[in-house]
């Protein structure tokens, strides 16, 4: 069964989301950004996001090791502070709300400063909307993978 995108469905929420997804962009810079947007997209099984997020963050240079160390971000030796304490809020709020306990949040804070600890709340929301948009009308990558 075909299922309408939210861009088709719904242009006017569609923009507002984009506008959001920009000021989040803007607040915790394109590649932190994308690094939780990756991480929530994984989680939430987001085939399409997954492979949107990983693009953007291959042609924003980041190396493959890394991308591939997100799934093991805590295991993984890629990743520096500021990355680490956003990808365990993407984690702890993905997985429910309430999540954050007091280290996390004084972490995030000292890291980030309180408006992008707030800025980080809101982006996990915003990407976990359109991995819920996403998965529900079944979006899927473009394309074929190249051969090897």
């Amino acid at each position: 069964m075909t299922r309408t995108p939210l861009r088709d469905a719904s242009p006017e929420t569609f923009a507002a989301l984009l506008a959001l997804d920009g000021r989040m962009k803007k607040s915790l810079g394109p590649v932190l950004y994308d690094l939780v947007k990756l991480r929530a997209s994984q989680l939430n099984g987001c085939a399409y996001c997954v492979d949107m997020h990983a693009t953007d963050l291959e042609r924003r240079g980041t190396p493959s090791r890394k991308l591939h160390g997100v799934a093991a971000w805590q295991e993984s030796p890629f990743f520096d502070e500021t990355e680490r304490v956003a990808l365990a809020f993407t984690e702890r709020l993905t997985g429910g709300i309430g999540a954050i306990d007091d280290a996390l949040w004084d972490e995030a804070g000292r890291l980030l400063g309180e408006e992008r600890r707030s800025d980080l709340i809101v982006a996990v929301g915003t990407i976990n909307t359109w991995n819920m948009a996403g998965v529900t009308t079944h979006l899927q990558p473009a394309g074929e993978l190249a051969p090897a």
